[in-house]
């Protein structure tokens, strides 16, 4: 008896999986798949606050604190916005 030729199904099996792995990732990386969406919006409202922006941030050195103790600090100090920063109770923020 001659065994068949052909593809096995342990092939065939692992291709329809390749497959659909890269139709998955096609679709997320064309924004049609809303997956990972929300993530970076989630992210963003964290340090915006209650709609005010906020001095201290994760991976930059600001610090709250007012002009002349952030020049005495050596820093560049900016002013508070308009309606003020959510975490900084008083002045401004200073960038070290």
């Amino acid at each position: 008896m001659k065994k068949a030729q052909g593809m096995s199904l342990n092939v065939i099996i692992v291709a329809v999986l390749v497959l659909i792995i890269l139709v998955v990732l096609v679709l997320i990386f064309a924004g049609k798949l809303k997956l990972f969406g929300s993530g970076a919006s989630d992210q963003q409202a964290q340090f915006t606050g209650a709609g005010k922006p906020k001095c201290v941030v994760p991976g930059t050195n600001n610090q709250c604190m007012d002009q002349s103790q952030c020049k005495s600090a050596g820093g560049a100090w900016s002013a508070p916005p308009a309606n003020g920063y959510d975490d900084c109770s008083f002045g401004g923020c200073c960038s070290l």
